[in-house]
């Protein structure tokens, strides 16, 4: 992934500034899942992945819940430049329109747009949307 302009520092207030400057109407959504995905920045699942966005890159062992069922798996993390460019990939992809896909920045709030992460399968914990409205 090429890196962004401007550098962010691995933190809320980084993630927030990420976020707006990708064009997310509720920034502060962004930065509640970069706290959540990596353990409030502590631990990234690829290179500068603070969102836990699978794809090509570094594998590592994650939780899922599968059937209802909490396991254990390994998948394959993407591998980011910075913060910055993990914040515009989840922002270009999940909250705008995308391919096909309706943006959760078409929500009316914060905590609808959180919602509709889990209802686009953003995440299987199927309590997401609670842990980070309550982060925000």
């Amino acid at each position: 992934m090429a890196a962004s302009k401007k550098t962010y520092p691995a933190s809320w207030e980084g993630a927030m500034a990420a976020a707006k400057a990708a064009g997310a109407k509720f920034p502060e959504l962004a930065a509640a899942q970069c706290a959540l995905e990596s353990g409030w920045f502590e631990h990234t699942s690829g290179k500068n992945n603070y969102l836990g966005i699978k794809g090509k890159g570094t594998v590592k062992t994650t939780t899922e819940f599968i059937n209802g069922a909490r396991v254990h798996v390994d998948a394959e993390f993407m591998d980011f430049a910075d913060l910055g460019a993990c914040v515009q990939y989840l922002v270009t992809r999940w909250y705008k329109d995308w391919e096909g896909y309706e943006g959760v920045d078409r929500a009316p709030t914060r905590e609808a747009a959180a919602k509709q992460l889990v209802k686009q399968g953003y995440a299987t914990d199927p309590g997401y949307a609670e842990k980070l409205i309550k982060l925000m």
